[in-house]
């Protein structure tokens, strides 16, 4: 064999082996579907992040409780309900990206729609800080904890889980020893799992009453029913909201009456597939409301209601000009809470479909017959906003509604869309 001839067989082979090496790898790579069973801390520089995590810090801050509402994290000095004012109120949570020093800072006003804005966040380990003082702060907590995975909402066909984390054990597998329970946040983006989805709608109206036994069909009058009005109203919303990339269930079907209690109810059925968005779509009976208005949860800043009005009057809809507070925008109200024996404000919401939809943040299951619901009171809470989109007892407010229901429903989703930023 000549020289050129062999040297044409060695690049032959050479050639085959690095073809077979290549294809080796591309069909051995992670898929979308392996990454669901990692976190960012499986595909981290062990040695940089090594170098880079503070291991002790001169002073710290020792937190007591958390809570989850929508894609909002909040953080407590006091357990949750302990405090009328929480020393947290305040204060500044500043994020700092381990892995490239980015800071990222938010602030905590007491609602539980303020705090940790944890769609927003980077891939990334985050550790925790505050600000005592003007002397800034380690966060950690005294008894070590790993949290149930956040998830965040659809954006861009992703989805980011984030494991909440305080245990100075952490990042032992990364031979990282850390001197206290220091606060984490690791957040890895995916492909969203089938099971997930990111907002519930609920068609007041055919609501069993667990009470008497029987069926609560809602208000209804010669212009307009609830039950049949609103699955109709909630399908053009939720058609919205799914042209934005977004998952969306409807909590019953036509001819279906599941309660606001138990293990089949409304509620529950929005918890078993980790929405963020719980959005009650129905009719009131005051005689004064000719137009569409909000009721939010009183433990909120009225965030996602406030979005929706702004939204809805840049399009041109009309909606009942009032509000509780100077913070709200038209057409805005706070859920009232419910009397007590002495006849003082309890901490419990009137509307289920607020109360009992926010988890832990708005004591779910903890009144009355709402301990049906008691399963979920340490959930993570929906973030829940009650459309009232007409009045029966006022024909003005129902010629409305029909009138602009496209309208109404393009808005109600913008809104939302644009509140969360999809």
């Amino acid at each position: 064999m000549n020289k050129k001839s062999l040297r044409t067989m060695i690049i032959g082979v050479v050639t085959v082996a690095v073809a077979v090496v290549c294809a080796f790898l591309y069909v051995s790579r992670p898929t979308e579907l392996d990454k669901l069973s990692q976190s960012y801390l499986d595909t981290v520089d062990v040695e940089k992040l090594q170098k880079k995590v503070e291991k002790d810090f001169e002073s710290s801050y020792q937190l007591k409780d958390y809570i989850v509402y929508g894609e909002t994290l909040s953080l407590y000095k006091s357990a949750y309900g302990t405090a009328k004012t929480d020393k947290m109120q305040g204060n500044n949570i500043v994020l700092r990206n381990v892995m490239n020093d980015a800071i990222t800072s938010f602030t905590f006003n007491g609602k539980v729609d303020s705090g940790i804005d944890l769609g927003s966040l980077k891939e990334g380990v985050y550790e925790l800080y505050t600000y005592n003082h003007y002397e800034k702060e380690r966060i950690y907590f005294d008894k070590a904890f790993k949290a149930k995975t956040i998830t965040t909402m659809r954006r861009n066909k992703k989805v980011k889980d984030i494991m909440f984390i305080a245990d100075k054990d952490a990042l032992k597998k990364q031979d990282i020893q850390l001197d206290k329970n220091y606060a984490f946040l690791i957040v890895t983006k995916h492909i969203p799992k089938s099971t997930v989805y990111d907002v519930v709608i609920d068609p007041c109206g055919n609501t069993m009453d667990y009470t008497s036994d029987s069926v609560d069909y809602g208000t209804n009058s010669t212009n307009l029913d609830e039950a049949s009005t609103s699955i109709k109203f909630a399908r053009k919303v939720k058609k919205k909201l799914e042209e934005k990339g977004l998952k969306v269930k409807i909590l019953r079907k036509e001819n279906e009456s599941p309660g606001y209690y138990g293990a089949d109810g409304r509620p529950a059925r929005g918890y078993s597939v980790k929405a963020k968005v719980y959005l009650a779509l129905g009719v009131c009976e005051d005689e004064n409301a000719y137009a569409p208005y909000m009721v939010t949860s009183p433990y909120t800043n009225s965030g996602l209601a406030n979005t929706v009005s702004y939204v809805m009057a840049n399009k041109g809809l009309s909606l009942y000009p009032v509000r509780t507070n100077n913070t709200q925008n038209m057409g805005v109200l706070y859920d009232a809470y419910i009397d007590g024996n002495n006849g003082s404000e309890t901490k419990y919401e009137l509307y289920p479909q607020l109360r009992e939809t926010g988890g832990r943040a708005t004591y779910t299951g903890l009144y009355g017959d709402e301990m049906k619901n008691t399963g979920y009171k340490k959930a993570y809470g929906m973030y829940g906003l009650y459309f009232v989109y007409a009045s029966t007892n006022n024909s003005e407010s129902v010629t409305y509604y029909k009138k602009n229901v496209d309208a109404l429903a393009k808005a109600l989703a913008k809104g939302i869309v644009t509140y969360f930023e999809v």
